[in-house]
C-alpha cells in the first residue's frame, strides 16, 4: 500500500465491477479493503448484458423466440441487481460509503468507464476471468479494454 500523500489518501473513489462470479468477487473483496485502507467511497457497477446468452440468441428468429429473449434479459437484470444490493450492503455493514449502478450494456468495458468517469473514480478495481492471454484475446477481455480506455490506475484481483 502507498502511504498517503501530503494532499491525502492516494485514492478518494473505487469503483469495482461485480456480476457474481468467483473472480468479480476477488475483486469485491479487493476493492472494500483498499476503500478502508484509503477511506474511500466504494462504487459499485454491475453490467447488465443487452443481448440473452448464447442458447437463447440461437433461437433468436423462431416463433415465440422475442418474448424468450425479453424474459432472459430481465432474469439476468434481476439476478445482477439482487447481486448489487447484497454486495452494497456488505460493504455498508463495514463501515463504507456506498454507490451502487446497474448499467445495461453491449459492451462491459464500455459501461465500466463510463460510470468510472461519471463517478470521478480515481481507482477501476475487476476481477480476472480468464486465466491465459489466449483465451482472453479468443473471447474478449472486459479488463483488457478497460485497462486499455481507462484515464484512472486499474487494478486486475487475481
Amino acid at each position: 500500500m502507498s502511504a498517503p500523500t501530503s494532499t491525502g489518501p492516494l485514492y478518494h473513489r473505487i469503483l469495482v465491477a461485480t456480476g457474481g462470479a468467483p473472480h468479480s468477487a476477488k475483486a469485491v473483496a479487493r476493492a472494500v479493503a483498499l476503500a478502508q485502507h484509503f477511506g474511500a467511497v466504494l462504487d459499485i457497477v454491475a453490467v447488465v448484458p443487452l443481448a440473452a446468452n448464447p442458447f437463447v440468441n440461437f433461437a433468436s428468429g423462431l416463433p415465440g423466440s422475442e418474448a424468450l429473449e425479453t424474459q432472459a434479459v430481465q432474469d439476468a437484470r434481476a439476478v445482477r441487481q439482487d447481486h448489487l444490493r447484497a454486495v452494497g450492503q456488505a460493504a455498508r455493514e463495514q463501515g463504507l460509503e456506498v454507490h451502487e449502478y446497474l448499467v445495461q450494456a453491449a459492451k462491459p468495458a464500455e459501461a465500466i468507464l463510463l460510470v468510472a468517469a461519471e463517478t470521478g473514480a480515481d481507482l477501476i478495481v475487476l476481477g480476472r476471468r480468464h486465466t491465459t492471454a489466449f483465451s482472453a484475446a479468443m473471447a474478449g477481455s472486459t479488463g483488457d479494454a478497460v485497462s486499455h480506455g481507462a484515464q484512472v490506475d486499474v487494478l486486475i484481483a487475481r
